[in-house]
């Protein structure tokens, strides 16, 4: 691929979670993939490894959200109960969290209208950290959490997780 400056990128994104619009960052957001890899070693070879094998994935995006809002809050608290004017906390053990999982994009907001190929899409994301709000006099109420995609059955091997680039019928 022959260099380009049209090839750097910069700017910020929208995130969606379930359709919702998540609305203003602070910060900007960060995609993380973590491959999972076990080192095939042999005694001929000492430490050194002689291949590396897959033994999992992890697919993550931390953003910090600066709207507040409660459909905001109940996307980043997957145990909590829905409400239109409160969210209320205080899930029962055991509760699995995938059916709280849902498509997370973003999407750079400085592409053209309909252009979607440079998106980050996790499948079937869940919130999976601590959600922090401060209350500050001289500093915006933002939270940030940290996303992580599950795996998607319904999608083909190599592909259960998510995609970067043309979400187009993600």
């Amino acid at each position: 691929m022959a260099s380009s400056v049209t090839n750097v990128k910069i700017g910020v994104c929208s995130v969606t979670f379930k359709g919702t619009d998540l609305g203003y960052t602070k910060g900007g957001a960060v995609v993380t993939y973590e491959p999972d890899l076990h080192e095939v070693t042999v005694d001929r070879f000492g430490s050194t490894p002689l291949d590396k094998v897959l033994i999992g994935e992890r697919l993550k995006v931390k953003v910090a959200l600066a709207e507040w809002a409660i459909a905001t809050l109940q996307a980043l608290i997957p145990s909590a109960s829905s409400g239109t004017t409160k969210t209320t906390l205080g899930g029962l053990v055991g509760d699995r969290m995938n059916t709280a999982a849902g498509l997370l994009v973003l999407h750079p907001v400085a592409n053209a209208v309909g252009t979607r190929t440079e998106d980050v899409v996790l499948y079937k994301a869940i919130a999976t950290s601590p959600v922090e709000m401060k209350f500050m006099v001289d500093d915006e109420r933002v939270y940030e959490v940290e996303f992580e995609a599950l795996i998607d059955e319904s999608k083909a091997d190599g592909a259960q997780l998510g995609l970067i680039g043309d979400s187009a019928g993600a």
